[in-house]
């Protein structure tokens, strides 16, 4: 998304604002606008910023062109070329070019769709799908902060994508969600660009992790069809390193998409004998289809249920990647009070291990790092 700051006399600003705001198939936005070249000193941008600056102001202060030309961005001056002032003037910027008043509508229309070419993602998307084939065994606790524990440890942004039409993943976390999955893929079906559809989506605050909730109504979960996962996954994965995918428990179309998509698929289980018969039932279809990318979780694997690790293994036929303890009543606690449990209580046995799985996750795509970030509570 681009953001165009304006220094610009009104007839000017109105016209940039106006080119702007008619396309929105654009994937642009107006930032700050002014006619005073001090207020636009004051601003701080970045550098993929772009700064529209009307020569006729830049003409009656040229003792500021030096501080203009460190603001960081792109420009582009509304000038004369004719003129040996404004070229003078927009060579001593670094502008891009030298849009004439008369052919505005022309022409920088054209220069900004140049500049909002994508730059190359500085990483390879990730896909996680967490699935289960029985419901109880704490699927979306194990997502949620799987996906949390992923933001604090990488450098790069985390989606959390509550794939269960029946989802609490937005009661688990304090903050307000934003857009559904639901509601995101209506935006795209009406020809919202990828980068609007997204945009309001929630992002927990201070930590690069957006959280992509199911719809608060059933019907509306269920209208999200398995090609519009896809459709939406293509552009998620475009701003985010890695996403997690809290799927529903059975084998649909739409799971079996998501799974299409994965690059690695943690199914759950529980040491108890039910739940392993309809994990096994699952596995013996999915090791046909995602061998490579198929890992087998035990979760509450020290429960007191009288079966151990290889008893497990040898009801399920397939081999265990990783054992996860149960954390006592923590994650229930954690749950009520609407906060991960990596957060809530980071030194809780199974926190620890998603901590460490997490970890382990980076570092094997991103190198070791620094510790994680901390994430403070707001209140």
């Amino acid at each position: 998304m681009l953001t165009i700051h304006v220094l610009a006399r009104p007839h000017l600003m109105a016209q940039v604002s106006s080119l702007v705001s008619s396309n929105p198939d654009w994937e642009m936005e107006i930032g700050r606008r002014t006619n005073n070249l001090r207020e636009l000193l004051s601003w701080s941008g970045n550098s993929r910023d772009v700064l529209v600056l009307d020569d006729g102001i830049l003409a009656s202060t040229p003792g500021l062109l030096d501080e203009v030309s460190r603001i960081p961005g792109f420009k582009i001056t509304i000038g004369r070329l004719s003129e040996s002032g404004s070229a003078r003037r927009a060579l001593a910027l670094g502008a891009l070019s030298v849009v004439e008043e008369a052919s505005l509508e022309q022409e920088l229309p054209r220069i900004l769709v140049g500049l909002q070419e994508p730059e190359k993602s500085p990483f390879e998307p990730y896909v996680i799908a967490v699935y289960s084939a029985k419901g109880g065994v704490g699927k979306s606790t194990i997502a949620l902060n799987l996906a949390w524990a992923l933001a604090l440890h990488s450098e790069f942004p985390v989606a959390l994508v509550d794939g269960d039409p029946l989802g609490d993943i937005g009661a688990m976390i304090q903050d307000k969600p934003g857009a559904s999955l639901a509601d995101v893929v209506r935006g795209l079906k009406s020809g919202l660009s990828e980068a609007k559809a997204l945009q309001s989506l929630h992002t927990i605050k201070g930590l690069s992790l957006t959280v992509v909730p199911a719809a608060s109504d059933p019907r509306q979960a269920d209208q999200v069809r398995a090609e519009d996962l896809g459709q939406f996954l293509g552009a998620i994965t475009k701003t985010h390193a890695y996403v997690v995918l809290d799927l529903a428990t059975g084998l649909s179309d739409w799971n079996l998409t998501a799974m299409d998509r994965s690059d690695q698929i943690l199914v759950l289980a529980a040491p108890e004998r039910v739940t392993l018969g309809s994990v096994k039932r699952a596995l013996d279809i999915l090791i046909h289809l995602y061998r490579e990318k198929l890992a087998v979780i035990l979760n509450r694997a020290d429960s007191d249920t009288g079966m151990d690790l290889p008893e497990v293994e040898e009801v399920l036929g397939y081999s265990v990647h990783h054992v996860l303890p149960s954390g006592g009543s923590a994650p229930a606690r954690a749950a009520n009070r609407g906060r991960p449990l990596v957060l809530m209580d980071p030194k809780n046995l199974l926190a620890r291990a998603l901590l460490s799985l997490a970890q382990e996750m980076v570092a094997a795509r991103e190198g070791s790092r620094r510790r994680p970030r901390r994430w403070i509570l707001s209140r």
